[in-house]
């Protein structure tokens, strides 16, 4: 059976042949224009504001990138922030994008409470699993198992009221009846990529984490060198997370967002954010899924 993180690493290298590809397609699509000389009135390109998780940038930049030459007249700006900070812009700011991206249900669920997500575009377009880390110089741990040991004096995670990631990775740790026991142990942080700069940093001596987010979604915010992943949290434990859009129900450009909604949940956009770690939506049965209350 393959691993989590072959699966991981077999799409990765499935991507590397994509920019060749999108490369080929664009040159085509310039090709085709033909009197260039002929003065032309640009039609409106209706602007679609999309608040997104920056752990994710990677993976939904490509996406973008793609939308760009599928669908030329679609503008997207991609503001890129923690989604627990982007919730707190819509609910208590007053901001109104017209897509909210989530990295798992927490963030969105939020957004539902208050009534402003029109239900009817709530779409899952990506999954993820959880993941064990530790700083690359320790040997001594290898998984779940030994995070009870003496030895492990600190484990990094988000918060589980504020962050998907760490709602989940609380909801792996109270299945496997070690929430209360590692209780001491836990930093709980509510910027969700704090977690992974603990054990990057050696300050913790392990993190309960993604598996790829952002260490494949957005590797230019984490040090590879500085951690590695020791055990991928098995789906029997912890199914995929879901990652989720939708649009708000404010919404200026409804069309417009739900047009860019619909591509984000195609084939050929989950291909591409498939190498940067997202993986398409898995199936899951709401008895399985691990969602917030």
């Amino acid at each position: 059976m393959m691993t989590l993180q072959k699966e991981v690493t077999m799409r990765r290298a499935v991507w590397q042949t994509l920019p060749l590809v999108l490369v080929t397609l664009a040159g085509a699509a310039l090709g085709g224009c033909g009197n260039r000389g002929a003065h032309r009135e640009r039609p409106y390109s209706p602007r679609v504001v999309v608040y997104a998780p920056c752990g994710l940038e990677g993976a939904l930049e490509a996406g973008r990138q793609l939308l760009r030459i599928r669908q030329p007249d679609l503008r997207v700006d991609l503001i890129l922030d923690e989604a627990n900070v982007q919730v707190r812009k819509v609910t208590e700011l007053g901001q109104q994008p017209d897509v909210f991206i989530s990295p798992g249900e927490l963030e969105l669920k939020q957004l539902r409470d208050a009534g402003l997500i029109d239900e009817n575009t709530v779409r899952d377009f990506g999954s993820l699993d959880m993941a064990i880390i530790v700083p690359s110089s320790r040997n001594d741990i290898r998984g779940l198992k030994d995070l009870t040991s003496p030895r492990v004096k600190c484990i990094s995670m988000g918060d589980p009221d504020s962050t998907s990631m760490g709602y989940y990775g609380a909801q792996v740790l109270r299945k496997l009846g070690l929430w209360e026991a590692l209780q001491p142990k836990l930093l709980l942080r509510e910027a969700p990529l704090e977690p992974i700069t603990l054990v990057e940093s050696g300050q913790a001596d392990a993190g309960i984490v993604y598996l790829t987010c952002p260490l494949e979604a957005n590797p230019e915010k984490v040090s590879r060198s500085a951690l590695k992943v020791v055990e991928a949290i098995p789906r029997d434990v912890c199914p995929p997370i879901r990652l989720q859009l939708a649009v708000l129900r404010d919404s200026r450009n409804q069309d417009a967002a739900k047009r860019f909604v619909d591509f984000m949940i195609s084939d050929e956009a989950q291909f591409t954010m498939a190498g940067y770690g997202v993986l398409p939506p898995a199936e899951i049965s709401d008895e399985a899924s691990v969602r917030p209350d």
